[in-house]
């Protein structure tokens, strides 16, 4: 999955209202005494592995019916449907923006009772917790994933790297060997401005604090103040990237990936099928993106990309709760996690993939943070000024100059932003 802030919008809700017409509190007892149950999910990407664990629920219980639906404007039809007063009965949502403004709006039920919790991890429980003042899970962590350093292994042993580095001062002396060997070191797609945050959060998460966000909301810092550093950092790569990375796409540097053109992505796991349909026998790994030149330091910035959320008025709450059950079992967990290519929030499901063989032991330790951005304001768009700082360095701003500017329009942003604590 790409990785965006999924902002939500009112805009077009009126030719989209039809679209959820009997979700939610509609669903009830059928004529053929079957309960319908209206389950929603926010990502289009696992429709089909939602649909084939759909029929083995429904194939145990034969008294329900799931109406599944994963919308490809997920975002705007929640919103518009929490207008309207009516909510699918099951929402498979991620820890994001999009959540945030339901949680707000007290859309779902508290789950911290239900016995399927006992099987999280708490590192991710506390990752939606941390999203809401008060006490309650009122989504259950179900799938995440991992940032990191997609890389390709042939090309380091082409360069002679024999060893994965485990400090930022390794990670830049490898760039300059693979430089020095004529291979370019870092991928980058700035043409899609939702890729500047993948570094961006893997740095801030590991050298910001995370009590900071709460001094930023409260008007008691500034990004100016606390950032340079981290911002000085997130400019250090594109000195090791391709020329135009600028004008090259996600697609762009998935395909110069698969052909071996660059040897390294700073991104998420969710990036490797997109490079395995393109070369199935790439000879590629994924390592944590060592921040810090303390190696015990370094965490996995890591993220809640599917939690389940029962709506608080369904009319189905039995039904619905035992889909949520369902979908947490060990079996559904694990058939979850191999078809999506994700890792798990369930202890002892497992991503087994040698693809990302380099990270998941981090990621079993939970060795994880959260990404910074899912505390900003919804309305707030980090990539934007990431994207023109990294424009203005590809037409030879001076650093200094650059952080300063950029930082300076974080925070004027930011300020518009963070209406809830003006």
């Amino acid at each position: 999955m790409k990785f965006t802030k999924l902002l939500l919008s009112v805009a077009g809700a009126t030719a989209l209202t039809l679209a959820l017409a009997g979700c939610g509190s509609s669903s009830s007892s059928s004529g053929n005494g079957k309960t319908t149950v209206q389950f929603l999910s926010t990502k289009t990407e696992n429709a089909s592995t939602y649909k084939e664990l759909i029929k083995e629920f429904e194939k145990k219980n034969p008294k329900i019916d799931v109406e599944f639906s994963s919308p490809t404007n997920a975002a705007t039809l929640l919103k518009t449907d929490l207008t309207k007063g009516t909510f699918p009965d099951v929402v498979g949502i991620g820890g994001d923006a999009t959540f945030v403004a339901m949680q707000d709006a007290k859309v779902f039920k508290d789950l911290s009772k239900e016995s399927y919790v006992k099987a999280v991890d708490p590192t991710y429980q506390k990752m939606i917790t941390s999203l809401y003042s008060g006490k309650g899970l009122y989504a259950v962590p179900y799938a995440t994933n991992a940032s990191g350093i997609i890389y390709n292994k042939s090309l380091f042993k082409k360069a002679g790297i024999t060893k994965i580095p485990t400090t930022w001062d390794e990670l830049m002396a490898d760039a300059k060997t693979l430089k020095s060997k004529g291979i370019t070191p870092f991928g980058v797609a700035f043409k899609d401005s939702w890729t500047t945050l993948s570094p961006w959060n893997q740095i801030v998460g590991n050298v910001i604090p995370d009590s900071w966000i709460k001094t930023r909301l409260n008007n008691k810092s500034t990004f100016a103040a606390t950032h340079k550093a981290a911002l000085n950092q997130w400019l250090e790569p594109l000195k090791y990237a391709q020329k135009d990375y600028m004008g090259t796409s996600y697609n762009d540097i998935n395909r110069d990936f698969a052909n071996g053109k660059v040897a390294m992505i700073i991104n998420g796991n969710y990036e490797i099928p997109e490079i395995t349909k393109l070369n199935k026998d790439i000879d590629a790994d994924m390592f944590m993106f060592p921040v810090t030149n303390s190696a015990s330091d370094n965490h996995v910035v890591s993220g809640i990309d599917v939690a389940f959320g029962i709506y608080n008025k369904t009319k189905v709450s039995s039904a619905a709760n035992k889909l949520v059950a369902f979908l947490m079992q060990k079996s559904s967990a694990e058939k979850y996690t191999q078809e999506q290519f994700s890792f798990s929030a369930i202890d002892g499901v497992k991503q087994t993939s040698k693809l990302v063989a380099g990270i998941s032991p981090e990621i079993e330790k939970v060795n994880v943070k959260n990404y910074p951005d899912h505390y900003y304001p919804s309305a707030f768009d980090m990539s934007k000024p990431l994207t023109q700082s990294a424009l203005n360095a590809s037409k030879g701003m001076s650093a200094s100059q650059n952080v300063k500017q950029t930082l300076q329009n974080i925070d004027n942003t930011f300020n518009t932003a963070n209406v809830k604590n003006k």
